[in-house]
């Protein structure tokens, strides 16, 4: 048999419609977008969010500390045009996404071809959980987009010998910080970038360069930190409020890895299987998360093949690397693994790594490489639309709410966090967030005419405090929505209490 060919004339159609393929998922994920943007948020960070752009105050946690300001500056300003809050901040993560293309494709024509580098954006953008996480009220998704354009002025400051892109760099990872501060990790970029500097300096000027360099970081940050510090009535009141926030994140609310009694292992795992590969790469899809595997084996294979292991890797790649673990380790120790966003920065990092790893300095691309890049584009943009179209069906919150409001009767109903859902839905029954046992029967003389409902977090919570809290309830009715869009609320049992 006739062995085929794979030289670049041959492959010089299939090469096209790969190419038109990815313009055509960038344009569809664009416009999904802003139509299935959301309209109502659905936990308690989104309604934090949502609450900021008519009225902000860390107090009041609108928003929770550290305020996020450049994100809600984004939503106030778009807020004066599409008048509904939360569709305001998810079309503000889709035209920041949308401007993250740009940095995107520089970063990847530094190893790969014009085509292959509009394939490459369209394989970042096309990601089922990135697009979950942009049509929604929260920030992950602009920090991601601004954090694309920090790589690439940091790929820039590490080419060219001018010290404008060090202060560009500087600049932009004080807007990154300003719409994430989870995201402090990529600032070893910025050190790595002022090491590498030193080359080009004598002894005495670098000292120069580096105390400049680190005055104007700082300026930069100042510029977010001042202000929301002045909007909160001086910096004794910001650093008290920073403290507190800080204790109950890490003590009480973020269930780190600190105050966690998970084994380490299972941590573990649940953060990379779950959270990375399960839901930050497959986006909850098998057949996604199939042709990533596939690909991914391909590319690893064929490289193997070409035995390039002693390529010379440049100080960006390098701090490119860097950052990715470092960050990995941060979503691991100093993250909530039961939110997955957390972990949004990783699975596009990873994915641009990998094609870097497998793609680089490949002239002739094979026809199974090529077929693979158009198999994980039209599935990843397929499982999109399917995904995202469903963002403003009832989150099971929701549904609750509905449940409740249509009882013509007294009643309290207590929970953890779905009160503050119910608090921004202004909801006409009574409502409670309640942690102890004790608390609970305190409160309960205050409804003795009332019907008590609890939800199962709440009852969870007291079986944790040893309460035989299942002999005096009895479950109504359960409540489910995408467990995506609601990764910890996804799923409601709501029990009467029975006095």
């Amino acid at each position: 048999m006739k062995r085929t060919s794979n030289n670049p004339h041959e492959n010089h159609s299939l090469t096209i419609l790969l190419w038109i393929v990815s313009l055509i998922s960038l344009i569809f994920i664009v416009y999904w977008r802003f139509i299935f943007a959301m309209e109502y948020p659905r936990s308690w960070d989104q309604v934090d969010f949502t609450l900021a752009l008519n009225r902000f105050d860390l107090f009041a946690m609108q928003p929770h500390f550290p305020g996020y300001p450049y994100f809600i500056l984004g939503g106030i300003w778009l807020n004066k045009w599409i008048s509904n809050p939360a569709q305001a901040l998810a079309t503000w993560n889709s035209l920041l996404m949308i401007l993250a293309i740009y940095p995107m494709y520089q970063i990847s024509r530094s190893f790969l071809s014009k085509t292959f580098s509009i394939v490459a954006v369209a394989l970042m953008q096309s990601m089922v959980f990135t697009n979950v996480l942009t049509v929604q009220p929260m920030s992950e998704a602009s920090a991601v987009a601004v954090l694309w354009w920090y790589i690439w002025s940091l790929q820039q400051a590490f080419k060219k010998h001018s010290a404008v892109w060090v202060i560009i760099s500087s600049f932009i990872f004080s807007l990154l910080l300003g719409i994430r501060l989870s995201y402090l990790p990529f600032g070893i970029g910025l050190l790595l970038l002022f090491i590498h500097k030193k080359k080009n300096y004598s002894t005495k000027q670098y000292l120069s360069f580096l105390i400049l360099q680190v005055l104007l970081a700082a300026a930069f940050q100042l510029i977010w930190v001042g202000g929301l510090a002045v909007s909160e009535g001086g910096v004794a009141a910001f650093l008290q409020l920073a403290l507190g926030f800080s204790e109950g994140h890490f003590e009480e609310w973020g269930g780190t890895a600190v105050s966690a009694s998970t084994p380490f292992f299972v941590r573990l795992s649940h953060l990379f299987l779950n959270n990375i590969v399960w839901t930050g790469f497959a986006g909850q899809h098998l057949f996604v998360l199939l042709s990533l595997l596939t690909l991914f084996v391909y590319l690893i294979i064929k490289r193997m093949k070409r035995r390039m292991w002693n390529q010379e890797v440049s100080w960006f790649g390098w701090t490119f690397t860097i950052m990715t673990i470092s960050y990995g380790l941060w979503a691991l120790f100093a993250q909530n693994i039961d939110k997955p966003r957390h972990i949004l920065p990783l699975p596009g990092m990873v994915l641009f790594g990998l094609l870097w790893f497998g793609l680089n300095k490949q002239k002739n691309v094979s026809k199974r490489v090529i077929w693979l890049l158009i198999a994980v584009i039209c599935l990843q943009s397929t499982y999109s639309y399917i995904t995202i179209s469903k963002a403003n069906n009832p989150a099971a919150v929701y549904q609750l709410i509905d449940y409740l409001e249509e009882k013509n009767e007294p009643l309290i109903v207590y929970t953890w966090e779905e009160t503050r859902v119910m608090s921004y839905n202004r909801v006409s029954f009574g409502h409670e967030q309640v942690f102890t046992y004790s608390t609970f029967l305190a409160d309960l003389n205050y409804y003795d005419d009332h019907r008590v409902f609890l939800t199962e977090q709440v009852v969870e919570g007291f079986d944790r405090q040893g309460v035989a809290i299942r002999d005096q309830i009895k479950p109504i009715k359960s409540f489910h929505s995408s467990r995506l869009f609601d990764p910890v609320y996804h799923d409601i049992e709501l029990y009467e209490f029975l006095k």
